[in-house]
């Protein structure tokens, strides 16, 4: 059986538990506030405010920071380099807080002998086993199972296989027996001890 799993340019990576790295065709939301001094209050930006997506080069734009790399990288990563950009190009005094959260994973892709191979949306903590189990499984032949045939032929391989060794052990001690000008020769230790051809 040879089950491939093509897992959406691979499966997400995860170096903790918690630590999700980015990809292509993740979706993030992303929130940006100021907070106030004089007024004591936070200030949403609301023309950056929104979902993203990791481009295909694994990049994200984001008004007023341009393009970003972000395949690779952690959320607060992410939100730690958008309000080190804001500051920076809009020369603002005070650094404004950035939160980016995981709107939708990216998904992973299984082919090979399962159900129903495609696309699926990765959750965090899957497994291979996971993913053949939202697959369908393995697939089975509508005739019945495949498998159950391979089963049957391996095992009649297998019994011709042991055939053939009974006779190459009974040849060996029949030569053995001619080189030693013995008229006969006695069954040999290992079928001696075989069940199968004592009785």
């Amino acid at each position: 059986m040879t089950t491939c799993l093509a897992l959406a340019l691979a499966v997400p990576q995860l170096a903790a538990a918690d630590e999700y790295r980015l990809g292509s065709q993740d979706k993030l939301t992303i929130r940006v506030a100021e907070w106030q001094t004089v007024e004591g209050t936070f200030r949403d930006w609301t023309a950056v405010n929104g979902e993203y997506t990791v481009g295909p080069s694994g990049t994200l734009s984001v008004p007023f920071v341009g393009e970003m790399p972000a395949s690779g990288k952690t959320t607060s990563e992410i939100a730690a380099a958008i309000s080190q950009a804001l500051q920076r190009k809009l020369a603002l005094a005070d650094r404004p807080e950035a939160s980016v959260e995981m709107a939708q994973y990216r998904p992973f892709y299984i082919s090979g002998e399962v159900q129903t191979p495609g696309q699926y949306p990765y959750v965090p903590g899957l497994t291979v086993l996971r993913a053949m189990s939202i697959a369908g499984g393995v697939r089975r032949a509508p005739e019945g199972q495949r498998y159950d045939r391979d089963m049957i032929n391996a095992k009649g391989e297998f019994d011709v296989l042991q055939d053939q060794r009974v006779r190459l052990i009974v040849r060996r001690a029949r030569i053995e027996a001619q080189i030693a000008d013995k008229p006969t020769f006695d069954v040999p230790k290992e079928l001696a001890e075989d069940p199968k051809l004592a009785s």
